[in-house]
């Protein structure tokens, strides 16, 4: 009985494995292992923004049609024994606020941060942001990183949906 079990478990393990294999989701997309800045810039640039404005090597800030703006600032970069480029991406957008509305957005802040990990939200001194952080240690694709400026932006919305309802404006 023992060994008809064996078989049994035997069989189905090796039915699941080759399956698996046939159903790589290995694509033809070109994968990076570090950004350059003008691979970025090329990333950036196919999305259509509005406006795309390189301030200083590695940080982009961008303006879409509807008035949404955002920086994409490159970290990590040119680390020894890893490859040429940055290995991380900072996409960060910010508010200012008045004095009387910090403890509302602390509260707003404290509340997303526990419910949402797609992103951070940090209260400063005289600004609220979100800020997503993305790597590419191990390796990405040109359209894995433009999802990731599209979940940037579908998690912005709703931080500016909670502010709106928060705030009474």
């Amino acid at each position: 009985m023992r060994f008809v079990i064996a078989a049994m478990l035997a069989a189905v393990s090796l039915g699941m494995a080759v399956p698996a294999e046939a159903q790589s989701r290995r694509g033809s997309e070109e994968v990076y292992f570090a950004l350059t800045h003008a691979d970025l810039q090329g990333i950036l640039a196919a999305q259509g923004y509005d406006e795309l404005k390189q301030t200083e090597p590695g940080i982009f800030n961008i303006t879409l049609e509807n008035g949404f703006k955002m920086t994409v600032e490159q970290r990590v970069c040119d680390t020894e024994g890893e490859p040429e480029g940055c290995l991380g991406l900072s996409i960060m957008a910010s508010w200012s606020y008045s004095p009387e509305q910090r403890p509302t957005l602390e509260e707003l802040a404290n509340d997303f941060n526990g419910r949402y990990s797609i992103a951070k939200v940090i209260v400063f001194d005289d600004a609220i942001a979100i800020e997503r952080y993305v790597i590419t240690d191990g390796g990405v694709t040109r359209e894995h990183v433009s999802r990731e400026l599209n979940e940037f932006l579908n998690v912005s919305d709703v931080l500016i949906e909670q502010m709106i309802e928060a705030l009474g404006l």
